[in-house]
C-alpha cells in the first residue's frame, strides 16, 4: 500500500480557529502519559481523551466535534486526542507508530491538526518531515509509520489527532 500525505495550511476559518484558541485555555483538563508509545520509555506526555469506542469521553467533545465535522468529511469516527508536549532542552522523540491498534489499518484514516506554531514535527519512517505550523492539517491512511517530534522553541505544542473512515 502506498503512503500518501495530504497537508493543508490555512484549514480552519479564523472564527473555528478562536474558538480553539478559547477551548485550550489555562483550565482545559490534560492528563499525564507516562510513555508516548507503550512499552517504548519514549518520554512523557500530555493528552484528553475526546474520543473512543463509539462514544464521546470528554465534555469538550461536543465543541470539536461541531467545529472539524465541518472540515473533515468521515463516514466514522474511531478517535479523536488533543495532545500537549512542554518544551525540552533536546526534544523528545516517540516511537515509530501506527494509531488505533485495534482496528483495522487500511479502512482508517489519520489526521493531524497542529493549534501552535513550533520547531516540533511529525516525521515519516521514510523520512518525510512535516513541521508543526499553526492551523496546518495533515491526513494519511493509519497504516503510515509516524512518530512526533517535540519543540525546543515554544512553551507548548498542541495537536489534535483524528482517526476516522472516510
Amino acid at each position: 500500500m502506498k503512503k500518501e500525505i495530504v497537508k493543508k495550511d490555512n484549514f480552519l476559518s479564523d472564527f473555528h480557529l478562536t474558538k480553539l484558541d478559547e477551548l485550550i485555555d489555562h483550565t482545559f483538563p490534560w492528563f499525564l502519559q507516562k510513555e508516548q508509545i507503550a512499552g517504548k520509555n519514549d518520554g512523557c506526555w500530555f493528552s484528553h481523551l475526546m474520543y473512543d469506542q463509539d462514544a464521546p469521553q470528554s465534555p469538550k467533545y461536543e465543541t470539536i466535534h461541531k467545529i472539524f465535522s465541518n472540515y473533515l468529511n468521515y463516514i466514522s469516527l474511531c478517535r479523536i486526542t488533543t495532545n500537549l508536549l512542554f518544551k525540552q532542552d533536546n526534544p523528545s522523540i516517540s516511537a515509530f507508530h501506527t494509531d488505533c491498534e485495534y482496528l483495522d489499518k487500511t479502512k482508517i484514516t489519520t489526521a493531524i491538526f497542529y493549534l501552535n506554531t513550533n520547531n516540533g514535527a511529525t516525521e515519516f519512517k521514510d523520512g518525510d518531515r512535516i513541521d508543526s505550523v499553526r492551523n496546518r492539517l495533515i491526513m494519511f491512511p493509519n497504516f503510515t509509520l509516524h512518530r512526533a517530534i517535540g519543540q525546543t522553541d515554544a512553551n507548548q505544542r498542541v495537536v489534535f489527532n483524528f482517526n476516522f473512515i472516510k
